[in-house]
């Protein structure tokens, strides 16, 4: 299927016959030689239009392209009228677009459309399509041409070509399916994201503006936002989750129009709509409940906290989050988000105090908000601190429902120990001693995680207890006292190493001697003495041996030595 074209109508002038003939590298880029006495025909000056042309375009597509200023397209679904208001662009092939006035067409006229494109088209098939705005010339008015010998007729011309542009549809490779508009414009901000395939079927003169979906030969529905872009020269990974966060964020919108128009509210998944979400994003506050501590926004397996922020360090949050790997809700992958409450700073003074972590001088440098984390099934007690859920009651309430926003948080390297956030701002990093590092102090709450974090996420003492749990009541409570007390990186991958090296037949014993190593600090002497003892000795006969030293007590050293 060709191109469907509105207006104006008009046909583009062809070149000058003969110019891929001359000696010249590019034809395009030759000038005529002037010089008197010398007869110049329209090649000559047509030539010259070619060259200032060719040099423009070279100079936009340094440029880069797409929408400079406004083009909005717009949809009536009662009148079918697709609209598209004033703007200026600039295409791949260096052509500036700019449109004055607003150009209006009924997808439902099938004479008007029929009459603007040569007879063609008389029925729209069904399917989705690209509105784009393109470069076109129109030859305007008549002049006479006059004969060169006596033999040849006087014949017409016209007098002028005007540059234009003109509104089009380009039939896209996808197929439209049996879904609600809202879930198929969903899919395809995962299936168009960065598709060069699709924008290698657009001219290059051609600027796209939006997709729309055709259905028993009328229009359905407009997404003005998808494949539209901002001018920029090659797309990179912000750009295009820029691109992605502009359609969520519309998206999102009329979702929520959607649903509250049927008698719903904006508690929903988000799978229930979106495969793809972008790093930073929107979403609804009947979704949230920080006071009982749930969130039924993201997947079970996601990481969902939720934190407030000075309202001048929005922008900044967003721009950082943007060059971010979007969030894929289909692959079951677990990711860690951080919802954000932004707040004033009058107001985020007086709440931050509340939801502060006291100073801890042997575990903490300095005082830091608690994010709260937040389930789909939340489990007892939700707040760490007593006032925490007042704190969040009148947050809640204070707050309106388009004001909250997500980021996605990225894991980081731990010997930093700061934020990028923090950095942005200008504010001097805080040095973290190597001890401090060891215990696993550094700064863990803030919008980007540590590597500690990050491995305890995978591995920490309630996982290895998987593996190896507890075969007794004694068992069991070394294990809660390590979960409550020793809960560092450093001390849970010795512990597991630990776990590898003793055989499963001291199970009897194993987490109350890891427990009475940790208390010790001995951990990593025990570790040591399990690689380096003797082939022949056993694991029992090395506890007993050196139980003492490991300050291991009597009665477990002969607990050990009973095994024997």
């Amino acid at each position: 299927m060709g191109e469907i074209l509105f207006q104006p109508l008009g046909e583009p002038v062809p070149s000058g016959s003969g110019l891929d003939k001359l000696a010249d590298i590019d034809p395009r880029l030759a000038r005529t030689h002037y010089f008197d006495g010398r007869l110049l025909t329209a090649e000559d000056l047509t030539r010259d239009q070619v060259y200032l042309d060719q040099r423009l375009r070279e100079l936009g597509r340094v440029l880069g392209s797409g929408i400079i200023s406004g083009l909005e397209l717009e949809f009536d679904k009662q009148t079918g009228t697709l609209s598209l208001k004033s703007g200026l662009a600039l295409t791949t092939a260096g052509r500036v677009l700019e449109l004055n006035n607003t150009l209006n067409i009924d997808l439902r006229d099938s004479a008007r459309i029929r009459t603007l494109n040569n007879g063609q088209f008389a029925r729209l098939n069904r399917g989705l399509y690209t509105v784009v705005l393109r470069y076109v010339e129109v030859g305007t008015d008549i002049a006479e041409v006059f004969p060169k010998d006596l033999g040849a007729k006087r014949d017409f011309q016209y007098k002028m070509i005007t540059e234009s542009v003109q509104m089009g549809l380009i039939p896209l490779p996808i197929p439209l399916p049996q879904q609600s508009p809202l879930q198929i414009r969903a899919q395809l901000m995962r299936e168009l994201l960065g598709d060069d395939r699709v924008h290698g079927l657009l001219p290059e003169d051609a600027m796209a503006l939006g997709v729309i979906a055709i259905q028993d030969g009328a229009p359905q529905w407009l997404d003005a936002q998808m494949l539209r872009h901002a001018v920029r020269k090659e797309p990179e990974i912000d750009s295009l989750q820029s691109d992605l966060s502009r359609q969520y964020e519309f998206l999102l919108n009329d979702i929520l129009v959607e649903r509250q128009s049927g008698g719903l509210t904006g508690d929903f998944h988000a799978s229930d709509y979106f495969s793809l979400l972008p790093p930073v994003g929107a979403l609804p506050k009947e979704a949230i409940d920080p006071v009982n501590g749930r969130q039924g926004f993201f997947p079970e397996n996601f990481q969902v906290a939720i934190a407030p922020i000075r309202m001048a360090d929005v922008e900044l949050i967003r721009a950082e989050s943007l060059a971010l790997p979007p969030i894929d809700l289909t692959n079951g992958e677990p990711a860690d988000v951080v919802v954000l409450v932004p707040l004033s700073n009058l107001h985020y003074g007086h709440y931050s105090a509340q939801l502060e972590r006291a100073y801890d001088p042997e575990k903490r440098l300095l005082p830091q908000l608690d994010l709260l984390r937040l389930k789909l099934y939340p489990t007892q007690p939700v707040h760490a601190l007593d006032t925490d859920q007042a704190a969040w009651q009148s947050i809640w309430d204070g707050i309106g429902s388009n004001n909250l926003f997500y980021v996605r948080r990225p894991s980081r390297a731990a010997e930093t120990a700061i934020s990028g956030v923090v950095l942005a701002l200008g504010m001097p990093p805080t040095a973290i001693s190597t001890e401090e590092m060891e215990l696993g102090v550094a700064d863990s709450g803030g919008l980007i995680e540590d590597e500690e974090t990050v491995f305890l996420r995978r591995v920490n003492y309630t996982m290895l207890a998987d593996i190896r749990p507890p075969v007794d009541e004694a068992g069991q409570e070394a294990l809660n006292a390590m979960i409550e007390s020793f809960s560092q990186a450093a001390v849970v991958a010795s512990s597991q190493r630990i776990l590898l090296l003793v055989e499963r037949q001291y199970d009897v014993l194993i987490w109350q001697t890891l427990n009475q190593l940790t208390i010790n600090a001995n951990l990593d002497v025990f570790l040591q003495g399990l690689i380096d003892k003797p082939a022949e000795q056993s694991t029992h006969e090395f506890v007993v041996q050196n139980a003492a030293d490991l300050g291991l007590s009597s009665e477990l050293r002969d607990q050990w030595n009973a095994l024997s």
